[in-house]
């Protein structure tokens, strides 16, 4: 089973295709069908993430320990390459560092561009990896060339993958705090009507929108010297809503990875945790009784595996369930259903 290419265009293998979805089913956009028929666990294809889309959570990438490209451990015993610039990325081979340097971190190295550095600690500030991934993305259009007409962002190559602007996949965090000067808990959506609610909602969106526009900024100063026809899509009052609908790509089409930190089997095996998007693996929505699924293995992190659970008719939607092995409960499933993928509760 060879294994997919890495761009954004999605290259199907010949048991699937995207297409729209028909009927009911039509507000769901674009699927992944089977193109014959299937047995169960059967393998229907293995990829990897788009060239620079795949990254580990702040907390586990500063330990340096990983390869910066696909993942990997770095073991002591291995050799291990670095970036020429000598910004102490580190990665497990010549093509790692070269595939690096292509998508991305030819401009994005906090020694060739020192405010990328002190971007990423603002995204840290935030908690959020999104933005670092929708600068790779960005940074990568400096390879591509864009259509003739249109829109910019119809021009890019991931033109028709979902891209809700980011603040639409999220719910406003709700805190639960107790003073202890007079033992009274925070205010809960219960305790507080619907237009307090409501209006909660737009002070934390528009919050989130003023941080995306700032982070915009920012980062067109640092995308300014990369000679890329695409400098326009951080140009002017859309630079905020291009950063927006493109984190909003990232969180809802990125899965979730690991990557083995140590040992070798039983409870000495910890996980780095990180994220990646797969261009054909993004395409399968979402089913609770899901007929596929997606397999990993920590020691190859960035490389996914999708297989049937059951027999597959020719012509059958091919999806996956999204919270797969999640620890959440019933409810908590609805709720990040319905708020970050946009998929209401039944």
């Amino acid at each position: 089973m060879p294994c997919l290419p890495c761009g954004w265009r999605r290259q199907c293998p010949d048991t699937a295709e995207v297409r729209a979805c028909g009927g009911l089913a039509s507000s769901k956009g674009n699927g992944l069908f089977a193109t014959r028929s299937l047995v169960e666990d059967e393998l229907l294809f293995e990829e990897d993430p788009v060239c620079g889309m795949a990254m580990l959570m702040f907390d586990d990438a500063a330990s340096g320990r990983f390869c910066q490209h696909c993942l990997v451990l770095l073991r002591e015993d291995s050799e291990t390459v670095s970036c020429l610039q000598e910004c102490g990325a580190s990665y497990c081979s010549h093509a790692c560092r070269d595939a690096a340097k292509w998508a991305y971190h030819d401009v994005l190295c906090p020694v060739a561009n020192p405010r990328w550095g002190e971007y990423v600690e603002r995204a840290r500030e935030c908690g959020n990896e999104y933005y670092v991934l929708a600068a790779r993305a960005l940074a990568s259009l400096r390879n591509c060339t864009p259509a003739d007409d249109g829109e910019m962002w119809t021009r890019t190559p991931w033109f028709g993958y979902a891209a809700p602007p980011w603040w639409q996949t999220m719910k406003r965090p709700i805190y639960d705090t107790d003073d202890e000067s007079d033992g009274d808990s925070a205010s809960q959506p219960q305790d507080l009507d619907s237009e307090d609610n409501a209006s909660l909602d737009r002070f934390f969106q528009s919050a989130v929108r003023t941080q995306t526009s700032e982070m915009a900024e920012e980062l067109a100063a640092i995308l300014a010297n990369s000679d890329s026809v695409w400098s326009s899509l951080l140009a002017g009052p859309q630079a905020s809503e291009a950063l927006g609908r493109l984190m909003g790509l990232v969180r809802v089409n990125s899965m979730a990875i690991q990557s083995q930190t140590g040992g070798d089997s039983g409870d000495d095996v910890e996980l780095a945790k990180g994220m990646a998007i797969y261009p054909v693996t993004s395409a399968m929505n979402h089913d609770a009784e899901s007929n596929c699924y997606v397999a990993s293995n920590p020691s190859e992190p960035q490389r996914c595996y999708v297989r049937t659970r059951r027999a597959v008719a020719a012509g059958e939607e091919l999806c996956i369930d999204y919270l797969s092995g999640a620890p959440y409960s019933d409810e908590q499933r609805c709720d990040i259903l319905q708020h970050q993928y946009g998929i209401p509760s039944t």
